[in-house]
């Protein structure tokens, strides 16, 4: 598990990006959620080594794929912390991240047992299958029967702060 910061005692919300637009959307709606009730974010992204078989060689190597992941978590985190400077306050919520292998649900509940400080899982929610029903969406679906805290998907629409 790679974190930048390993503070377990702070309250968090747990944010699963995949770095697409609705995953950025996800985020500042945690953001703003985080300013209001004085919680922390850590950022999540789960990877995939692929699956190759013994006569078949690998198109990309797998240590890429762990760089790249803590890559755009920094990028993403560094986003969020200069949003949240543009929020006037008395809290400024701390923003860490964690890259990790493997399936979305296991690593999800991995990490809710680990830090114990996690409040609440929130996800972006596009398309699924070209409908605009968002409840059908593969990993959407593992979250939700699997992870063993509150999860908030967020539609894939531009947020406005409230």
């Amino acid at each position: 598990m790679e974190t930048i910061n390993e503070t377990k005692a702070a309250k968090a919300l747990l944010v699963l990006t995949d770095f697409s637009h609705s995953a950025k959307n996800a985020a500042g709606y945690a953001l703003n959620l985080a300013l209001r009730t004085h919680v922390d974010i850590v950022l999540f992204n789960a990877y995939r080594i692929p699956d190759v078989g013994f006569d078949s060689w690998p198109s990309r190597n797998d240590g890429n794929l762990s760089q790249e992941s803590v890559t755009k978590l920094q990028e993403e985190t560094d986003r969020i912390n200069a949003l949240s400077k543009e929020f006037t306050g008395d809290f400024t919520p701390k923003c860490d991240f964690i890259s990790l292998e493997g399936g979305i649900a296991e690593s999800v509940n991995e990490i809710i047992e680990d830090r114990k400080n996690i409040l609440m899982v929130i996800m972006g929610g596009g398309k699924a299958n070209g409908r605009e029903d968002m409840r059908f969406g593969v990993e959407i679906t593992e979250v939700l029967v699997n992870v063993k805290c509150p999860t908030l998907i967020i539609p894939n629409c531009e947020y406005v702060p409230f």
